[in-house]
């Protein structure tokens, strides 16, 4: 090689290829990082798109409950004494005297076990009833669902015998169960 070719090769060939590798690389580098960015926000994009379908459907699904929602509000923020009877009212009927009967409700004005450690209004309810196992568990059932704030604070059931009756035996129930009024929201 001649004194003329060595400059020719190293400055106008080895210098150019170098800096176009490097310059290949650096834009190699950069369109992967740039890519990876765009995957990311394109995967971040297609979960927050997901998000707000997720609450569209939710939306949908609660808007025809609100109603509920709302009447539940005012059941809680009602009377629970008042309420626990019209409860009692509407679904006794529904059973004959010798199935369900009720014997006693009493409002004990005492706050109870667990009145004491509530920090709002509380009705205490005592009620007795006498006939069938399934009828008192109906009962139970409608005033616990119809009731959320109602907390079965005692229950106690007894055999008894109507001797008068032919030998006919029943159970007495007796509940007490601890109603808290909610309050009203501060606003």
């Amino acid at each position: 090689m001649s004194a003329y070719t060595r400059p020719i090769l190293r400055y106008g060939l080895i210098m150019p290829t170098m800096f176009n590798c490097l310059l290949l690389s650096g834009v190699i580098a950069g369109v992967s990082k740039l890519a990876t960015l765009r995957a990311e926000k394109e995967e971040r994009y297609i979960e927050q798109t997901q998000r707000l379908a997720a609450m569209k459907k939710l939306e949908a699904d609660l808007a025809p409950k609100r109603k509920t929602f709302q009447d539940q509000k005012i059941l809680l923020k009602g009377d629970p004494g008042q309420l626990f009877t019209r409860i009692l009212d509407t679904l006794l009927p529904k059973f004959k005297e010798i199935e369900i009967e009720r014997i006693g409700i009493v409002f004990p004005l005492d706050r109870g076990r667990f009145g004491s450690q509530i920090k709002t209004d509380v009705a205490r309810v005592k009620s007795s009833f006498q006939g069938g196992l399934g009828p008192m568990q109906e009962a139970l059932l409608q005033v616990e669902s119809l009731m959320p704030q109602a907390v079965l604070e005692e229950l106690k059931i007894t055999r008894k015998t109507n001797q008068l009756l032919d030998q006919r035996e029943y159970l007495v129930m007796e509940i007490t169960h601890t109603c808290w009024k909610a309050l009203d929201e501060k606003k």
